[in-house]
């Protein structure tokens, strides 16, 4: 039961919440509650090296405002230095459920030394756009090559020419259908002052990648609905995401992560707005229902 203060905080309250592997639920709530299906990705290398499920970073925004052009540079807030950084990104109040791919090279203020990358995209499914180009559509555009750094305006690949200096470059591209079958292929070759791949989760853990290789990032298809995942194998862990607003407030919020495997849940406590995070390691010999479902 809740007092009236509380219902009207409730009332107030205004939460989208995303369970992640990647999973998403957007709902009005008193109280919360998740509606919708669940949405996993993976990205890995050749031969499954550098496997990973992936948690989306999570915002209120479209992929262009999230990537933040302004005086010819990315502004995520994960930006790398000598780096190029590729990002799953879900916009939790696009009731389209589809995911954006993020795309920035070095950082504004850090000397480069003329750092530059070529790119290639490949296996991008139909209705994806280029929300951001930073800068120009002679350095990212749709493009008919199979080879990076190639950029011809039409096709059914996205080729990259960049180079840095002291400012970053990249792209963001919108609208990956997260129950369709595809594959993004995405080939980078570095040249200059250039050091490091990286891919960046949701709870703010990365994944160091092989230059060398190309990587593969692709949703498992098969939705369930009300957040049931696929039954986790003997102690494997899963990250979850969630996040909610609260109309015209900051205050701290407090998320139950209910793992349905007769282990405890996992309180975390964060401002509003703001993702919360839990990790956990699945239990099978501890109980519970199956198959199991995770609430927040």
């Amino acid at each position: 039961p809740y007092t009236q203060q509380q219902q009207q905080q409730q009332q107030k309250m205004r939460a989208v919440l995303l369970a992640s592997l990647v999973g998403s639920a957007l709902s009005v709530c008193t109280p919360p509650s998740f509606v919708g299906e669940q949405r996993l990705f993976v990205v890995e290398q050749e031969n499954g090296k550098n496997r990973r499920t992936v948690p989306a970073i999570e915002g209120k925004v479209p992929a262009a405002q999230f990537y933040d052009y302004y005086d010819s540079c990315s502004h995520t807030g994960y930006e790398v230095a000598h780096g190029s950084v590729m990002m799953l990104y879900r916009n939790v109040l696009d009731t389209s459920n589809n995911f954006d791919v993020v795309i920035t090279h070095g950082k504004t203020t850090h000397i480069q030394g003329g750092a530059h990358v070529d790119a290639l995209l490949t296996g991008i499914p139909t209705g994806v756009t280029i929300a951001q180009r930073d800068d120009s559509s002679a350095e990212v555009d749709w493009t008919t090559s199979t080879v990076p750094g190639v950029i011809t305006g039409t096709g059914p690949n996205i080729g990259g020419y960049w180079t840095m200096s002291e400012h970053s470059d990249g792209v963001a591209l919108e609208g990956f259908p997260a129950t369709e079958d595809w594959t993004l292929k995405v080939d980078e070759a570095f040249r200059g002052d250039m050091q490091t791949w990286t891919f960046v989760f949701g709870d703010g853990t990365t994944q160091d990648l092989d230059v060398s290789e190309p990587v593969y990032l692709k949703p498992l298809v098969t939705p369930v609905t009300g957040f049931i995942p696929a039954y986790p194998e003997t102690d494997e862990t899963q990250t979850y995401c969630s996040l909610a607003d609260e109309a015209g407030g900051t205050t701290p919020l407090e998320y139950t992560f209910s793992w349905g495997d007769g282990t405890a849940d996992t309180v975390v406590t964060q401002d509003a707005g703001k993702t919360a995070c839990a990790t956990h390691t699945f239990c099978q010999a501890c109980g519970g229902a199956q198959p199991r479902q995770v609430v927040v």
